[in-house]
């Protein structure tokens, strides 16, 4: 079921996916105010003096809504009208796996493996074969985009030692949530996953 962009709250957080042939970024944005059911003015959380055009790459943006998966809007417009920037989409978004893979939930404790800052702890909310998402509770870990982590735990009879780079944040008032794209090798996960997966059923 899609969501359309009118149905966003204005201050609402989102995201803009932004692509060229070479390279690809994000930029971070809140809705200011609706003009129509598919227009709005956001503001850009950026600093930059310089008026930006977006004529010649690809625009796709992201919601998430309380934490789940993100829904996405793609191929959708920003140019600056008067003294805003306006963002018109075409369709209504849908919910987005990022990781094309199925995801299950695990909620384990695990050590953060950092050089040099002594021992830590986060909480593993759900892994899939490319990728996982931790709670910070205690804020400690001050990540951002790009950034990389390693984390082990162990469960079910599997000793997991992953090492994921940051490309979610999701700041809340109790909890920072990161979310992770798996870098490493790890040859228990496959079959954790799969003993886990049967458990919730």
């Amino acid at each position: 079921m899609g969501i359309k962009l009118s149905e966003l709250e204005e201050g609402s957080n989102i995201t803009l996916l932004i692509s060229s042939k070479d390279r690809v970024m994000t930029l971070d944005a809140v809705i200011k105010k609706h003009v129509k059911e598919n227009i709005a003015f956001i503001t850009l959380q950026c600093d930059t003096s310089k008026r930006l055009v977006f004529d010649s790459v690809q625009v796709d943006m992201e919601y998430y809504q309380d934490g789940g998966i993100p829904f996405i809007w793609h191929n959708v417009k920003v140019a600056f009208v008067k003294t805003d920037y306006a963002l018109q989409v075409f369709s209504e978004g849908n919910k987005h796996n990022r990781r094309g893979a199925f995801r299950v939930g695990v909620s384990q404790v695990a050590r953060v493996n950092t050089l040099g800052k002594g021992p830590r702890q986060v909480m593993i909310r759900d892994l899939s074969l490319t990728g996982f998402s931790v709670s910070d509770r205690k804020k400690e870990l001050s990540l951002d985009i790009g950034h990389m982590l390693s984390v082990s735990f162990e469960d079910l009879g599997h000793v997991l030692n992953l090492t994921g780079r940051v490309v979610r944040i999701e700041e809340q008032e109790e909890v920072n949530i990161y979310g992770f794209e798996i870098c490493n090798l790890c040859k228990d996960l496959s079959s954790y996953l799969s003993v886990k997966q049967r458990q919730k059923r």
